[in-house]
């Protein structure tokens, strides 16, 4: 009975583990339909990148698009 236990406990760790971030994410935007999220997440993304990016050597570049 208690090596019962034991599987049935890793096999849901096993399964939490394989969920990521984003996965969820897009299962929450889907069941909830919460579509009009996508575009404000990705521009902070962009917004994100570009200040990792303004900080590094791809400096000079990012301003020349400006």
């Amino acid at each position: 009975m208690n090596d019962q236990n034991n599987q049935d406990f890793d096999k849901i760790i096993n399964e939490e583990k394989e969920k990521s971030f984003i996965y969820e994410l897009l299962l929450m935007l889907k069941h909830n339909k919460k579509w009009w999220l996508t575009p404000i997440i990705l521009v902070l993304l962009l917004f994100g990148a570009l200040i990792i990016m303004g900080g590094s050597s791809y400096a000079p570049f990012i301003y020349t698009l400006f």
